[in-house]
């Protein structure tokens, strides 16, 4: 069960808010008021991924570009205070992984995305439709992504394709890498341009060795 609590989501709303938060979309979407915040007990833990399955759904069936341009669902956790970045990374990728799972049973892979990690195509595709994932949480080595919270962004991919297509995403993107890049002191090392290679790399934030393998695997029911 999602439980928001006032001061986590006002939390989360400002760590966007900040005037020096590097992502402009996310600015959009807290403008817009459509960060859709969903909580939840421990990151950990995988009771909660049921209910975690039925809010991504509910974005994704009540989601229109004409109308909700720049919209995130973020899933927050109370739990645990701290954790490793590696530890964080493992987590996630184990948690993305039985969403799929369950969801491989209810809808088919977004035919606009790839389903294999390690192309460039590839987006983790919930509800029938590709999201690109962004990890947060307190011991994150940039500080963009460093939260209070674990916590996790699905930003949908037709959002990007739509600023492809309307030829702005290019500058949309680069303006984002050097705001980043000044909020964190450093530029992103995990950052390639699209078509370049796997978004996988960038979701938890953790910078992977070269000999790094995915462990998401696509399940087909």
């Amino acid at each position: 069960m999602s439980i928001v609590k006032p001061d986590l989501e006002a939390r989360f709303l400002s760590f966007v808010g900040d005037d020096e938060f590097p992502c402009v979309g996310a600015k959009s979407a807290l403008t817009k008021q459509q960060i859709h915040i969903n909580q939840y007990d421990d990151f950990r833990c995988d009771s909660n991924e049921t209910d975690i399955l039925a809010s991504i759904h509910k974005f994704v069936e009540t989601f229109t570009l004409k109308c909700d341009m720049y919209s995130s669902l973020v899933v927050t956790f109370e739990q645990p205070d701290t954790i490793s970045e590696s530890e964080f990374d493992k987590v996630l990728w184990e948690k993305l992984q039985r969403l799929h799972e369950v969801d491989a049973c209810l809808k088919s892979w977004d035919s606009k995305v790839s389903s294999d990690p390690h192309s460039a195509q590839f987006s983790l595709s919930l509800g029938g439709k590709g999201f690109f994932v962004i990890g947060l949480h307190p011991n994150a080595s940039r500080k963009s992504r460093r939260f209070s919270n674990p916590a996790i962004v699905f930003n949908l991919h037709e959002q990007f394709e739509l600023l492809r297509k309307q030829q702005k995403f290019e500058a949309f993107r680069d303006h984002i890498r050097k705001r980043d890049a000044a909020y964190c002191g450093s530029k992103n090392p995990l950052l390639a341009n699209h078509g370049e290679s796997s978004e996988v790399y960038q979701y938890s934030g953790k910078k992977h060795s070269e000999s790094w393998e995915c462990p998401f695997k696509q399940v087909k029911n």
